[in-house]
C-alpha cells in the first residue's frame, strides 16, 4: 500500500503558485484515475489502485508550514500501515522543468518537509522534488514561492507536473530505483 502526500497551501489564492506544485500533481493523478476526493478540516484524501497496488493520495490543508500536522491527522484517521510513503513538493535547488526522486534526505530548508520531519519519520519517505528554480532578483524566497511563475516557467512546470505523475506511477509499478533511473536525468527544455 502506497501513500503519496502532495504539499501545498489550501485556497484559490495559492492554486497556481510555485509552492503548490505538490497539490497540482496529486490532483492530476486523481483526475487521470477518476478518483474522488474526501475532505476533513485538516486534509483531503482519495484512494484507488494502480496495477493492483492500493494508493492513497493526501493533501494536508494545514498550510505548508504545518503540513506534518495535517499528515499526522490523516495517519491517525486512516489507521493503516503504508509500505511506501512519498512526499511530492517544490524544490528551489532544481531549475523549472527538472524533477528528482530520492530516498530520505534532509528538508533543505523546505518548511513543509521540516514539518513532516517534526511529526513523522522523514527518513522513511521517498521524495519527489519538482524544480521551481530560485528568484533572480533580491526577491524574498517566501514571495517567490507564493507567486505564480512566468509563462515560460509555467510551461516547464506543466511538463514536469505531467512527468511527475508518470514518475509516481513508475514508482508504484516498477520500484523506486527504476523510477530514479528513468526520471532523474530527464529535463524539459
Amino acid at each position: 500500500m502506497f501513500l503519496v502526500v502532495g504539499l501545498g497551501n489550501p485556497g484559490q489564492k495559492y492554486q497556481y503558485s510555485r509552492h503548490n506544485v505538490g497539490f497540482r500533481i496529486v490532483d492530476h493523478l486523481s483526475e487521470q484515475r477518476q478518483w474522488k476526493w474526501n475532505e476533513t478540516k485538516r486534509f483531503q484524501w482519495c484512494h484507488g489502485k494502480i496495477a493492483n497496488h492500493e494508493l492513497y493520495l493526501v493533501k494536508p490543508l494545514t498550510f505548508m508550514n504545518l503540513s506534518g500536522l495535517g499528515l499526522l491527522s490523516f495517519l491517525s484517521y486512516i489507521a493503516k500501515s503504508f509500505e511506501k510513503k512519498i512526499i511530492v513538493h517544490d524544490e528551489l535547488d532544481l531549475p523549472p522543468g527538472r524533477i528528482r526522486i530520492s530516498r530520505g534526505g534532509g528538508a533543505a530548508g523546505h518548511k513543509g518537509v521540516l514539518s513532516i520531519a517534526e511529526y513523522c519519520n522523514l527518513e522513511t519517505f521517498i521524495r519527489l522534488r519538482v524544480g521551481i528554480g530560485k528568484p533572480t532578483h533580491k526577491e524574498e524566497i517566501t514571495e517567490y514561492v507564493l507567486s505564480e511563475p512566468s509563462s515560460n516557467e509555467a510551461a516547464l512546470l506543466a511538463e514536469s507536473e505531467k512527468r511527475s505523475v508518470e514518475a509516481l506511477i513508475c514508482i508504484v509499478t516498477h520500484g523506486v530505483q527504476y523510477a530514479m533511473n528513468q526520471f532523474n536525468s530527464i529535463y524539459a527544455s
